[in-house]
C-alpha cells in the first residue's frame, strides 16, 4: 500500500500526545502481543511520521515507536534544543515517560545518527541496530551531490510543493529520478515542519560525528545502503559497516528513497534480522 492508503487504514488511536519540557509531542505507538523489544524508529530530516507509515506497515510482529521531533510533523518546538545529544535525551525522556526501558532502534538518513548517539548513550537499553542510507557524520564522511548538499541546507522545498516535488528527485537520486510520482507519493502527506524545527535538526547534524566511538557500539547492526543514493552516498555506509564491530551491509539497487520503494523487502528484512537470536 502506498501512504494515502495507509493513512486511509491507520488505526488513529496509535497516535498520542505527551508533554515533554513544557512542549507538546506526538508519538505513534503500535502495540502487539510479542515478546520481542520494542522497535523505535527514528525517521529522516524534519519528517513528520506520515512518511514512515508505509514501511512500518511492513515491519510485522513488532511493538513500534515513531516520535515527531521537537518543531516537526504535530510536535511543538522546544528551546534549547541543538545538538544530536540534546535529541537523545529528548527521545529517552520520551520513552521512559511512556514506560519504554530496553528496545531496538531503526534509524532512518538524520534518524541514522540519532540512533547511533542513542546506542552510545544507553548501550544497556538498546538490543539490536539498524541504520539506513545514513552516516557517521563530521569530516570523515561523504556529502552527496551539490544540489543535494545545498537543498538540505533551506527547507524551501517543504514550504513549495511544487518546487519539493522538482527538486526532491534530483536530491535523492537514484529510482526518483526516473519515477517522480513515487517521490510525489511518498512525500505528499509529510507535514511541514517549522523553521525552528527544521534548522535546528540541521545545525545538530552539521556538528556531531560518531567516528571517535563508533566502533564501542558492540550491538548486531544491519547498515541499509542505496547504490544510487544521491543524498547520502553509499560509501558513508561501506564506512559504517566497516567500522561497526558486528555489523553486516545490505545494499539495494536503489536511491534515498529505497525506504519506501522497497518498503516490502526492506520491511522483511528488518522484520527477519531483529528476530534473529
Amino acid at each position: 500500500m502506498g501512504v494515502q492508503e495507509v493513512i486511509e487504514t491507520i488505526d488513529t488511536s496509535k497516535f498520542h500526545m505527551i508533554e515533554v519540557d513544557g512542549a507538546k509531542i506526538r508519538y505513534f505507538h503500535r502495540v502487539v502481543d510479542s515478546d520481542l523489544p520494542p522497535l523505535l524508529v527514528c525517521n529522516g530530516l524534519a519528517q513528520s511520521i506520515e512518511v514512515l507509515l508505509p514501511l512500518l506497515d511492513q515491519v510485522e510482529g513488532r511493538c513500534l515507536i515513531a516520535i515527531d521531533m521537537p518543531g516537526t510533523g504535530r510536535s511543538h518546538m522546544i528551546d534549547g534544543i541543538s545538538t544530536i545529544p540534546d535529541y537523545s535525551d529528548f527521545t529517552l525522556r520520551v520513552l521512559d515517560q511512556i514506560g519504554v526501558e530496553d528496545f531496538d532502534i531503526l534509524g532512518i538518513s538524520w534518524g541514522g545518527a540519532l540512533a547511533q548517539q542513542i546506542a552510545h548513550t544507553v548501550p544497556d537499553r538498546v538490543a539490536k541496530l539498524v541504520l539506513a542510507i545514513c552516516s557517521a557524520g563530521g569530516l570523515g564522511s561523504w556529502w552527496g551531490t551539490p544540489i543535494a548538499l545545498s537543498e538540505i541546507m533551506f527547507p524551501l522545498r517543504f514550504t513549495s510543493k511544487a518546487y519539493g516535488d522538482f527538486v526532491g528527485p534530483l536530491m535523492y537520486g537514484g529510482e526518483a529520478m526516473f519515477a517522480p510520482a513515487e517521490f510525489r507519493e511518498y512525500s505528499k502527506h509529510a507535514i511541514r515542519p517549522s523553521p525552528e524545527g527544521y534548522f535546528a535538526q540541521v545545525r545538530a547534524m552539521l556538528g556531531w560525528t560518531s567516528l571517535p566511538w563508533l566502533r564501542s557500539l558492540t550491538q548486531p547492526a544491519l547498515v541499509i545502503a542505496g547504490q544510487f543514493d544521491g543524498l547520502i552516498p553509499i560509501a558513508n555506509q561501506i564506512l559504517l559497516a566497516n567500522m561497526l564491530p558486528n555489523a553486516k551491509l545490505h545494499v539495494y539497487p536503489a536511491g534515498h528513497l529505497l525506504m519506501y520503494t522497497q518498503r516490502q523487502d526492506v520491511g522483511a528484512e528488518v522484520t527477519a534480522f531483529l528476530g534473529k537470536d
